[in-house]
């Protein structure tokens, strides 16, 4: 008979977090049963939105993530992308038929003068429209920068989606502005999702990816393949890579 814990205490440290995290983000606390000496299943349920998840205990006694259900209006749904992305669900069910509903692209206004523009930035806005403007490409692609609280973006836009180059001031030297440490890159599907991950944090990849292997820009201050930094966070790496809901 399936057993319904009640103690603390009885459940497996990723049930509990994943428990813990839903009751932070909904307001809500999440039925949890042992469904086998094997299997913990996990439902949070409102009037519209219903998830499931299973763990399953492996040979070496670890509990992981096993299966997930996303239920919105009576009809099984495309598993959200990562935590942030179901508790966006979660509070606008609608946001599923919505085009663009789901969006991340970041809205960025152009800076008014780019004459003032750190040079090194000025630099890459100024390579990529060249590159934009040659006969060989029919990328298409449309080029600005804007200033954001951290320093300057640059955001490219083409047939292919959305490519955001951030630039900081530099630790190292002062005065002078660099490629984001931790952070230099994001990329967007045309639906504004976010897809930076598929580039392993390699921003010349995701260049080539805009223009073409053989007509993508340099950008000033990359030196080899500029890689986004790993990150360590238990919260993120739990909601982003561990499960998905």
């Amino acid at each position: 008979m399936p057993e319904h814990p009640t103690v603390e205490a009885v459940l497996p440290k990723p049930v509990a977090a994943m428990r813990d995290d839903l009751l932070e983000a909904t307001g809500q606390t999440a039925d949890i049963r042992r469904t086998s000496p094997l299997h913990y299943l996990l439902r949070l349920a409102s009037e519209r939105v219903e998830l499931t998840v299973t763990w399953r205990r492996n040979h070496r006694g670890t509990w992981k993530w096993s299966t997930s259900t996303l239920t919105v209006d009576g009809t099984p749904r495309e598993l959200a992308r990562d935590f942030d992305d179901f508790v966006r669900i979660w509070n606008d069910p609608d946001v599923l038929s919505r085009p663009g509903g789901r969006s991340e692209l970041p809205e960025l206004t152009p800076v008014s003068d780019e004459t003032q523009l750190p040079d090194r930035v000025r630099q890459t806005l100024d390579n990529t429209r060249d590159t934009a403007r040659r006969k060989d490409t029919d990328s298409n692609i449309n080029a600005f920068a804007a200033a954001t609280d951290s320093g300057y973006t640059i955001q490219l836009s083409g047939p292919k989606g959305t490519l955001h180059i951030h630039y900081t001031p530099s630790r190292r030297t002062p005065g002078s502005w660099a490629l984001a440490p931790r952070h230099p890159f994001r990329m967007y599907d045309t639906n504004g999702m976010d897809r930076t991950s598929k580039f392993g944090g390699d921003l010349s990849t995701a260049m080539a990816d805009m223009f073409g292997l053989s007509a993508a820009p340099a950008v000033p201050g990359q030196t080899g393949h500029t890689r986004q930094a790993s990150v360590t966070n238990s919260v993120q790496v739990r909601r982003h890579t561990v499960i998905r809901v």
